[in-house]
């Protein structure tokens, strides 16, 4: 008997050592989770037909066109991570990622996304609840038609077959939409993040978590608010690195998803974010052997930055705009070098301190080791015409909220002081405006993930002509960020001069409030309600008119939830920005 048992130990010792020499250490796994924008959503073009077999993909679930079955690895051609996806930006990481590795490293994606799906269908102690909360819905029946109705039990199921083989080096996650703006939403991802690594035997050291970011609004996104709690990634996960999505176009469609260029330009940076980490350079290996269409890809031509023109006293971001060989166009600010002998720069922004004319160079080395340069010509005056940030509502909406523009305060203001904002504002057709400043981090939240802690002050009425107006006021919260509501306004609505101060104190809390500088990110409009905002030149000086604070206006109504309502309306509402009991 001993020498049986002893037998038996003997050959399960061999299995495990065969086993484990079937393992590839340069066969490098990434896991891939979250909603539609990660299960892709444009539909890919001829030129991302060319995949280079050393990018290989996991079927998770069984596919039908192509056909592939479930736990069975096939090049990653599109689609890669559902029957259901398209183009995502799973496929330029992979495409990036073989690119730059050596010859003798392939790559492979474990992917499980389902389009509309909360963050709580990974997490294992949540989805059942999820499920049957919601049963019907779109994701729910992608969850059970694909996954079994256990996404993140897949995932690990499918990841565990993948150490058979290969070596798990990362995580890449894209969701949020569907949990848009929610505070505690960094710490769900973690507890995420925490279960796989335990149930795959993993190290946090080992194994970097990839958070893209959603969609900006200049670009057209409806949840870029999550922006600021993708942010939070690092500081709950040490190991957590988020993926800037900032300047890569939306589909022009909805206001969710990315097109085929963005998502290759996602995909490409969460490649290039992994090979920083991995300590390697974001260039492709001298010997790999690259299609031209990928060449062409990311063969930077030239930059679509022209000469500028600053006002004295202004401050303006330089932001360098890459034109590539495909025709796609890149944000490359943040690994661009910029440099000048006639101004100062730092943190890319340009200050005009002093009337005069100069040079600036902006440099950026692409991933094929290509130099591309190019001299931009400055000057500082203090004529010319005023800059002032137009917003283009497109149709009115129904309700003030329909139509807004916001800007997040460079700090907080303090409970029972007294603060005044003014502004410059016009618009083609005139309409009511209102200022609702508001405590956007507070953990009072509505159903939609937005702050309930808002002071609704007294609406005014707009014309076609500049006038200045005044809200003066006492903080009931810590508030960070103003919100002006116009909805029902169609056309333009000109900003200009925006100014928010203690009273008594000269300190600004509005950030490029004059719009002289072209930094727009403290300031938003909502892209999913048609809006779109630009800084633009006008002809007319940028003096003071007289401010409106005694001009007649229309003291709109609100109730509790902020929609305005009629003098019929029983119950609490607020009025000139108090609040009182209408009988």
């Amino acid at each position: 008997m001993k020498k049986s048992l002893f037998a038996i130990g003997i050959m399960l010792a061999l299995q495990a050592t065969a086993a484990k020499a079937d393992v590839d250490p340069n066969f490098h796994i990434y896991l891939c989770f979250g909603q539609s924008n990660m299960e892709g959503n444009a539909q890919w073009e001829t030129v991302d037909n060319d995949v280079d077999d050393r990018f290989q993909m996991l079927a998770t679930t069984d596919f039908d066109s192509p056909k592939r079955t479930k736990g069975n690895w096939y090049t990653a051609n599109c689609p890669i991570v559902s029957p259901m996806g398209k183009l995502g930006p799973t496929d330029y990481f992979g495409r990036t990622m073989v690119a730059a590795l050596p010859a003798n490293t392939k790559v492979g994606v474990v992917a499980v996304a389902m389009g509309g799906s909360p963050i709580e269908m990974f997490d294992k102690d949540l989805y059942q609840q999820q499920l049957a909360d919601h049963p019907t819905d779109w994701w729910a029946t992608l969850a059970k038609n694909y996954y079994g109705g256990n996404p993140y039990g897949r995932l690990i199921e499918m990841a565990k077959k993948a150490q058979q083989t290969g070596v798990i080096k990362g995580i890449l996650l894209h969701q949020g939409c569907s949990n848009c703006g929610n505070p505690e939403w960094p710490n769900m991802v973690k507890k995420i993040y925490d279960d796989i690594l335990a149930d795959l035997n993993l190290n946090a050291t080992d194994v970097p978590l990839f958070v893209g970011e959603t969609e900006y609004a200049d670009m057209g996104g409806g949840c870029s608010g999550h922006n600021a709690v993708v942010a939070q990634i690092p500081t709950v996960i040490a190991n957590g690195h988020v993926v800037s999505s900032e300047g890569i176009p939306g589909n022009g469609t909805d206001a969710w998803h990315f097109s085929a260029a963005g998502y290759r330009t996602l995909g490409k940076r969460y490649a290039y974010q992994a090979l920083k980490v991995m300590g390697l350079a974001t260039k492709a290996d001298a010997d790999y052997q690259m299609a031209d269409n990928l060449k062409k890809f990311f063969k930077l031509e030239d930059f679509d930055n022209t000469d500028l023109t600053v006002r004295l006293g202004a401050t303006k971001t330089l932001k360098v705009v890459g034109k590539f060989a495909d025709g796609h166009t890149e944000l490359l600010t943040k690994d661009a070098e910029i440099s000048s002998n006639d101004f100062t720069i730092e943190n890319g922004e340009l200050k005009g301190t002093e009337v005069k004319t100069g040079v600036v160079t902006i440099a950026y080395t692409d991933f094929l080791g290509n130099r591309v340069n190019k001299n931009i010509n400055v000057e500082v005056t203090d004529q010319g015409p005023n800059h002032v940030l137009v917003v283009n509502n497109g149709t009115a909406g129904e309700n003030p909220w329909d139509k807004q523009c916001n800007t997040y305060l460079n700090g907080t203001m303090t409970t029972g002081h007294t603060y005044v904002v003014t502004a410059r504002i016009k618009a083609d057709n005139p309409g009511d405006i209102a200022l609702w400043p508001i405590w956007n981090a507070s953990p009072n939240k509505n159903q939609w993930g937005g702050s309930t802690d808002v002071q609704y002050l007294e609406g005014k009425t707009l014309t076609k002509e500049f006038d200045v107006y005044k809200w003066e006021f006492k903080a009931d919260y810590t508030i960070d960020k103003l919100q002006f509501a116009f909805g029902k306004i169609s056309g333009k609505v000109y900003f200009d001069s925006v100014s928010c101060k203690e009273k008594g104190s000269d300190d600004e809390m509005v950030i490029n409030g004059g719009f002289e500088g072209d930094d727009l990110s403290k300031w938003e409009v909502i892209g999913y309600n048609g809006q779109t905002m630009a800084i633009e030149e006008l002809d007319t000086p940028a003096g003071i008119s007289t401010i409106k604070v005694d001009k007649p206006q229309r003291s709109l109504l609100y109730n509790l939830a902020g929609q305005v309502v009629d003098e019929n309306y029983k119950g609490l509402v607020i009025q000139n920005g108090q609040k009182r009991l209408n009988r």
